[in-house]
């Protein structure tokens, strides 16, 4: 439970943010295209079932926070409970949405929601599921963005 008030508090925290109220700077160009192209990858992975292709933007030492609580660290383990998820039910179809975007420091804070339909069994019949996100992205020492932190709330 604390987890989840810190998640909350942190994603509210963020909807604050505004260049205005913080040492924000300009999103570099690459940065906007690799967040952006991650996004549109994931829900094409998610929709696949295709755990690598999930955490493919992911540091090796990043840490997860799904919204049940729960942590997970490292890209093996986030890959891990991917393919657990995805016996339980998979992503067939919706939309990812970018709410707010923000370059604070070395690090790029992204907020979001999503709207998503879920079958539980192939064939199966889909539902709604929708919640928000919060996702911190970082240049690794190749200059890749990687995500290093990613925090997801269902509504």
């Amino acid at each position: 439970m604390l987890t989840m008030l810190l998640v909350a508090a942190t994603l509210q925290a963020q909807a604050d943010i505004t260049p205005s109220t913080q040492s924000a700077q300009a999103i570099p160009a690459d940065a906007r295209a690799a967040i952006a192209r991650a996004n549109a990858d994931w829900l094409r992975a998610m929709e696949r079932q295709d755990a690598e292709a999930v955490v493919e933007p992911y540091a090796d030492d990043a840490v997860f926070v799904p919204a049940t609580g729960e942590s997970v660290s490292g890209r093996a383990a986030i890959a891990q409970l991917m393919r657990n998820r995805f016996r339980a039910g998979h992503v067939v179809g919706g939309e990812l949405k970018q709410d707010g975007l923000v370059a604070v420091g070395s690090m790029i804070y992204e907020w979001g929601h999503a709207d998503l339909r879920v079958a539980v069994a192939a064939g199966g019949s889909s539902s709604p599921s929708t919640g928000r996100y919060l996702t911190v992205w970082k240049r690794d020492a190749s200059g890749h963005w990687r995500i290093i932190r990613n925090l997801s709330l269902g509504d």
